[in-house]
Formats: C-alpha cells, sequence, structure tokens
C-alpha cells in the first residue's frame, strides 16, 4: 500500500485533514499512530465519526501501526499516516517504515526556541529529532494545507543559521 502523506499534526483528524489532504491524496486509509489516543474510545470515537465512510480509519500505537504497514501486502490502498509528534514519525522509521518525505503541519512545543512558521514552533529536542529524520534521506516539508507552498525545512535552517 502506498504511503501518499505522512503529516505531523498535533490535532491529528481535524477539518485541514478532512477537506484538504484527504482529498489532494486521495487516501483510502488513514493511519494515526499515537500511543495515548490508542486506549482512549472517547477522542476516538469523535475522530471515527468525523471520517468520510469511503475511507478507512485505523487508530492505533505507534508500533502496531508500523507492524501494519509493514506487514500490508496490497500495494495499491493509498494510505495517509498522522502522527501528534516528529518523535512519533522517528519511530516508525525505527520500526521500518518507509518514506521519502514528512510533512510538518501544526506542532507546537511547550519549550519552544525556534518558531519555523505560524504553524509549527519547536524547541531543542524536536530539532534534534527533525535532524536524525532528514540524515535518514527523508524531505521534511513545512505546509499546513494543500493550496500552500511547502516549505523545506532545511532551506528554512539554512536561513535562520545566517541571521
Amino acid at each position: 500500500m502506498p504511503i501518499v502523506l505522512v503529516r505531523v499534526d498535533e490535532r491529528l483528524v481535524h477539518g485541514q485533514i478532512l477537506e484538504g489532504w484527504l482529498p489532494t491524496t486521495r487516501a483510502q486509509v488513514l493511519l494515526v499512530a499515537n500511543d495515548t489516543l490508542a486506549d482512549d474510545s472517547v477522542r476516538r470515537a469523535i475522530m471515527e465519526s468525523a471520517v468520510p465512510f469511503t475511507v478507512r480509519l485505523v487508530i492505533d500505537t505507534v508500533e502496531r501501526i508500523a507492524e501494519l504497514v509493514i506487514g500490508d501486502t496490497n500495494g495499491e490502498v493509498r494510505k495517509m499516516i498522522l502522527v501528534d509528534d516528529p518523535l512519533d514519525a522517528l519511530r516508525l522509521m525505527q520500526a521500518g517504515v518507509r518514506f521519502d518525505s514528512l510533512n510538518l503541519g501544526n506542532f507546537r512545543t511547550d519549550d519552544f526556541s525556534v518558531c519555523l512558521s505560524k504553524s509549527v514552533v519547536v524547541g531543542d529536542e524536536t530539532l534534534t529529532t527533525l535532524r536524525d529524520i532528514m540524515d535518514r534521506g527523508v524531505r521534511i516539508n513545512i505546509q499546513s494545507v494543500p493550496f500552500e507552498k511547502p516549505v523545506d525545512l532545511f532551506d528554512v535552517c539554512r536561513i535562520s543559521a545566517k541571521m
């Protein structure tokens, strides 16, 4: 099953995903990899009720989502993976999930040190995680919605380093 988008978005399933990213990517399966949400039946039910019936939603732990992706033998089903933190994207990679790009949509840390965009604010630990992901050959872009021009994280870091 091809991965059409891996996105970091602390809100996980919400309007930008449902109205923007799902139609743009034509994803047939939406995989939400989140250890906390996997055990939260109320939040899961809310998200399940929002997703169109034409899209299969799977909410599970990072480890279990990685197993599903790696074990999938149907190479034609298009899937989108959502995580709420770059560390979970790295955990997916460490578990064997392969993807070429990572989309940063909406993410803020409490210990922020760098504002990468209006919707992406990170701390030193998160920057280290993002560098680790880039070092593994993954292109990282910042893009809230599909009609926005994506901004390459490498370019943002290079520009901020010159300031």
